[in-house]
């Protein structure tokens, strides 16, 4: 009996990549998982060339030269100020030369995407999401042909606001109300997990030519913050695409917090019939070997909430 292959689903990156060493990570995650086929990344939030040039230095390592690459957002939707670390791009080599193409514009590459992949194309959005809402404002049918939207945002049962809905509020506003089927890994799983010096150890041995580079960056990333470990917020946000059985999900409404004292905070409404689907709790071994484990290229099944 001949069995169906199982074709790759297609799938963009919508990335701030530069700033938390968790963007270069899920890239390299995302680009390495079997079950899903990168056929675009699009960067946002401050110097969206300079992150589109290490978005493609990344790739061209991977040898996924052929994923194109859209320059996105520079500003929020509002003008809110936009946060930049100052070590983005720092130690990876030759930088400088590489070359992108600045026409292909990131609302106009996910727009595009969409109508092609009708029904089919799933988006993982791990920045702020000024690039998501613009997509969503300018095509009536965008939100409609999206397949799912995975988010790495919020905080829902914590009293703060998290860095990406809280860098551009209102574009976290138009996405959460689109209708787009979508599900949100937010701080409230992401803290629980952590990359330590041992699994760093393991990818800079096992996972090939990119190896080094990303135990180079991750180690850069423990430099700034003053740790010797990191929380996989972006990589984790991947797995529910590929992994659903290691978490617990509630479906929700999502409210954000426009102005007042805590513009970006998210608030949980309507738990149990709500149309979004958040990760509230993760088998925390299991989701941090996954995620190891496809850095270096292996993939295994397991986990306690099958």
């Amino acid at each position: 009996q001949m069995v169906e292959p199982v074709m790759p689903r297609p799938v963009i990156l919508d990335t701030d990549i530069g700033s938390d060493v968790d963007d270069i990570l899920a890239l390299v995650l995302l680009a390495r998982a079997a079950e899903l086929q990168l056929i675009g990344v699009t960067t946002v939030y401050g110097d969206t060339s300079l992150r589109a040039r290490m978005t493609r230095l990344v790739l061209d390592q991977l040898d996924r030269s052929h994923v194109p690459i859209g320059v996105g957002a520079r500003e929020t939707l509002t003008g809110r100020p936009v946060w930049w670390a100052g070590h983005e791009g720092h130690g990876l080599p030759e930088l400088e030369g590489v070359r992108i193409n600045e026409d292909d514009t990131a609302a106009a590459m996910l727009r595009r995407a969409a109508a092609e992949h009708q029904g089919r194309l799933e988006l993982f959005a791990i920045g702020p999401l000024t690039n998501v809402a613009e997509a969503i404002s300018a095509d009536e049918n965008f939100a409609a042909s999206l397949r799912h939207l995975y988010i790495m945002g919020g905080a829902f049962w914590m009293e703060q606001a998290e860095h990406n809905i809280k860098s551009d509020p209102e574009a976290a506003d138009v996405v959460f109300r689109s209708g787009i089927p979508m599900t949100v890994c937010g701080l409230d799983v992401t803290k629980r997990v952590w990359l330590r010096e041992t699994e760093i150890a393991r990818v800079h041995d096992e996972a090939g030519n990119i190896g080094h580079l990303l135990a180079d960056q991750v180690r850069r990333w423990w430099a700034f913050t003053g740790a010797n470990e990191n929380n996989p917020h972006d990589p984790l946000a991947i797995l529910p695409a590929i992994r659903p059985e290691l978490f617990r999900f509630e479906q929700c409404e999502v409210h954000v917090e426009l102005d007042g004292a805590n513009p970006g905070r998210t608030q949980l409404d309507r738990c149990g019939t709500g149309t979004v689907r958040i990760a509230s709790d993760v088998d925390v071994e299991a989701a941090e070997q996954e995620i190891v484990r496809r850095l270096i290229g292996h993939c295994a099944k397991g986990g306690a909430f099958g």
